[in-house]
């Protein structure tokens, strides 16, 4: 994932190569056709840049009857700018390849045959481990014994992580030498990883040795450590000529991470090595290139394996059903139905119910429990200027202002955040930060939230992560405790009493205050408000326009990921 300086690099690289494009067609080509190429690439330079990384076939209709035709539009094996598939798609050349790279690299784990798992792995599943899991993270867990690639699903509370661990302990009792690497986009989501692989293995029985295992593999990192960054320059030290040396590769919060970064990591993979990829495909796609994730997970029906399979399943899971046998992912698509964070809980339940209505696009269901109060856990408040909103802020961080200590802090900070689509004006993060600011007492004595907005190797610091200012010195949680920063050394970041809701993704908290876009905002999306309801475990304060939140739900962004249509193209070949 991208952070906001390399985002800019990157759209100014785009800018840049526009206006040279445009300069290379007036070269290349006549003036009619540099006018007409020009608006064509325009339209790519912004699609590219808004999350998509291609041009789909009719939306390039003004290249007419022969596109090939322009001298700066090739096939895919041309030296030339500009990509034109064998469908009609159009790229640059840089997205194609970096879709050609990670089709290429799924598509060769998805060719190989079904994996026969040993018996010790197997043995220690069904009879150890099967009867502390549902019958959807079985399925998952022998989809993952039996495969190279594995694409795990799921909402809030269903047991992604869960799932994780109990494959890892699987594997691991069957070879203990085996190497694992846990990455995750984000500092903050990887931090988040391993604390809750530390939390799973403890709510599951496991022999003492194999749970010291765990421990010694749950240590997890940003994927950008994991591949070694080198500075100046956009490579990485791991690639195909020098690749990870892990048997087991397990990213989370996979819907976070763009096009380039997925091209970057499985360009350094050994061919060898298990890629599973966990996320919710109904959170926000990545703002740069393309919805990998999610655009694959679209692209099948889960939760479908081979018929041959079948039988091998149904010995710990009845939940698996016939796949088409024009299914590119059959078997490698494991979607969790069943959310257990609801369970013995009144506010997991509304939540969970409010969840599932943004989702499944249920407007008027989703006005009906915010209205309702949903059991007393949903709040709306239509004006921004409500006293009551300034009481809700106030209560939410009174553990902030009362906290004497960085780890006190930091736990008030998990417990109540302001969450926004916009980062600027009366529905933005700057304002409601500086909102937030006002209501707690003790001026430059208080703790000051802040977030990190660069990623800083010299310091460990990443785009994302959360920490907190405490007289000259800031404060970060880690792996060995809590972490002391210099102010001097600190580097770029903003108050983080409110964040934008794009980067609270990955996060969770007791309670958000949801402030909602204005009526008309172009940042309305479905998945922008799936994306911040889901962030709470128990309470949410929603703040703006009924209007606001029925057209969030009615607007779902197209998709622009050709990584799937690539590889079924792949299979055709073979």
């Amino acid at each position: 994932m991208m952070n906001k300086e390399e985002q800019e690099e990157e759209n100014r690289e785009l800018r840049e190569l526009g206006r040279a494009l445009s300069s290379f067609f007036g070269k290349r080509e006549s003036p009619e056709d540099a006018k007409i190429l020009g608006g064509v690439v325009a339209r790519l330079a912004r699609r590219t840049g808004s999350g998509g990384s291609h041009l789909e076939p009719g939306e390039v209709g003004d290249l007419g009857e022969a596109p090939l035709s322009f001298r700066c539009i090739g096939g895919e094996e041309d030296d030339l700018p500009l990509v034109l598939t064998p469908d009609g798609r159009l790229y640059f050349r840089r997205y194609f390849e970096y879709e050609s790279e990670v089709a290429g690299a799924l598509a060769g784990r998805l060719d190989k045959m079904p994996l026969d798992p040993s018996a010790s792995s197997l043995d220690f599943f069904t009879q150890s481990l099967a009867p502390q899991v549902d019958e959807y993270q079985g399925l998952a867990v022998g989809a993952a014994l039996r495969r190279d690639l594995l694409l795990l699903t799921g909402g809030p509370g269903t047991g992604k992580t869960r799932t994780i661990v109990v494959v890892l302990a699987a594997l691991l009792q069957a070879d203990p030498s085996i190497r694992i690497a846990l990455a995750a986009p984000t500092g903050k989501a990887a931090f988040r990883m391993r604390e809750s692989v530390l939390a799973t293995m403890e709510d599951l029985d496991l022999p003492d040795d194999l749970r010291a295992s765990l421990v010694d593999c749950s240590h997890s990192s940003t994927l950008h450590r994991l591949l070694g960054p080198q500075a100046g320059s956009i490579d990485f030290r791991r690639s195909s000529r020098n690749p990870l040396p892990h048997d087991v590769v397990v990213v989370d919060e996979a819907s976070m991470v763009d096009l380039p970064l997925m091209a970057k990591l499985c360009s350094a993979l050994r061919d060898e090595a298990k890629l599973i990829l966990v996320g919710d495909p109904d959170q926000l796609a990545p703002v740069q290139g393309g919805p990998v994730f999610s655009g694959l997970a679209r692209s099948s029906v889960p939760n479908r394996f081979p018929s041959a399979e079948l039988p091998a399943l149904a010995g710990y899971s009845s939940v698996a059903g016939d796949a088409d046998q024009t299914d590119r992912l059959a078997g490698s698509l494991i979607s969790l139905a069943l959310s257990h964070r609801r369970e013995g809980s009144q506010a997991a339940t509304a939540l969970g119910a409010l969840c599932d209505a943004v989702r499944d696009g249920d407007g008027e269901e989703v006005i009906a429990i915010a209205r309702g109060g949903g059991d007393g856990f949903i709040r709306f408040y239509e004006s921004l200027d409500d006293e009551s909103v300034r009481s809700v802020a106030q209560d939410g961080f009174s553990g902030l202002a009362e906290a004497t200590g960085p780890v006190e802090a930091l736990s008030a900070l998990a417990d109540f955040r302001i969450l926004c689509a916009h980062n600027q004006g009366r529905h933005g993060v700057d304002e409601w930060n500086h909102f937030a600011r006002s209501l707690l007492p003790g001026g430059d004595t208080r703790p000051l939230p802040i977030v990190v907005g660069v990623n800083d190797y010299s310091v460990r610091l990443f785009n994302g992560d959360d920490g907190v200012i405490l007289g000259k010195s800031a404060h970060f949680p880690s792996e060995d405790g809590m972490r002391e920063v210099a102010l001097s050394r600190l580097p770029g970041h903003s108050p983080a009493f409110a964040l934008s809701i794009h980067r609270s993704q990955g996060s969770e908290y007791g309670e958000v205050l949801i402030v909602l876009p204005p009526e008309g905002s172009r940042l309305l999306s479905r998945e922008l408000l799936y994306v911040a309801v889901s962030r709470a475990k128990r309470g949410i304060t929603f703040v703006g326009s009924p209007d606001s939140l029925l057209q969030s739900i009615a607007q779902r962004p197209a998709s622009f990921s050709g990584v799937a249509n690539l590889m079924g193209r792949e299979a055709s070949k073979g």
